[in-house]
């Protein structure tokens, strides 16, 4: 792993358990490796959860957009890079792609990111994460404006697929919430077999819209019609914990 003018780069092994039955990887392999990319970045410049959380400070990711375009099969690796851009609102906007070893693009992302203040839950800008990351060359910036965030229509979102998860000890993350990962894993599962195995996820938009808690009792609801899904995660008392959007294209193609 390395940082070079400002962009953070590592090489990411491919494991057997990360594919499925296609040996297709696993959609929620990528975000992974998207969430890993962004947290060493931020270690190595000294602005980690970890390291925030010394301060009374932490980095919660409020949305997500990624594109897929390829799928890695197993034995494989890929090349992973990221890089932050200027601060847009009260966001971090974060670049984050993947190609494989021979240069195929895998998927590109855009997150946002907001610093927090743990004892009072709200967003702060922080001179020193303002100036902790190096500008990148014009020809990486990408627009941070990602549009309306997703939200869930019931109107469109038929047939209706609903899912009740058990949250385990090991979703839970640095902020003592339910990881962002976990979040689309259980939007997957909430999908017939079936369907997964007729079709890929080709982008994804999701957005984060309040934290899950392991003694939480959740219901996600998953509706619409190939090739365009909605989704809502929320808490049996009414709380929207994420909404999405994804879009898929047939496993043939």
């Amino acid at each position: 792993m390395k940082i070079v003018d400002g962009i953070y780069r590592n090489t990411i092994e491919l494991n057997s358990h990360d594919v499925d039955a296609f040996n297709a990887v696993h959609p929620a392999f990528y975000f992974r490796v998207m969430q890993e990319a962004a947290g060493m970045h931020a270690y190595l410049k000294q602005v980690s959860i970890p390291q925030l959380q010394l301060e009374g400070k932490t980095w919660v990711v409020t949305r997500t957009k990624m594109t897929i375009t390829h799928y890695l099969s197993w034995p494989n690796s890929l090349e992973v890079t990221t890089w932050p851009q200027t601060p847009w609102k009260f966001y971090y906007p974060r670049v984050c792609r993947a190609e494989s070893t021979t240069g195929e693009l895998l998927f590109e992302s855009m997150s946002h990111w907001v610093v927090m203040d743990v004892a009072k839950m709200r967003p702060i800008r922080d001179a020193v994460i303002n100036s902790s990351f190096e500008a990148v060359e014009s020809a990486l910036f990408r627009d941070p404006d990602l549009g309306n965030r997703s939200d869930f229509d019931a109107t469109v979102a038929s047939p209706l697929f609903t899912y009740t998860p058990k949250i385990n000890y090991s979703d839970v993350d640095l902020n003592q919430h339910v990881n962002n990962v976990v979040y689309l894993q259980w939007m997957l599962a909430s999908l017939p077999f079936a369907f997964r195995d007729e079709w890929l996820i080709a982008s994804i938009d999701i957005s984060y819209r309040a934290q899950a808690f392991r003694d939480d009792n959740i219901v996600v609801m998953t509706g619409g019609r190939a090739p365009t899904l909605y989704h809502k995660i929320e808490t049996k008392e009414g709380k929207i914990v994420a909404t999405a959007t994804t879009s898929w294209r047939p496993r043939t193609q």
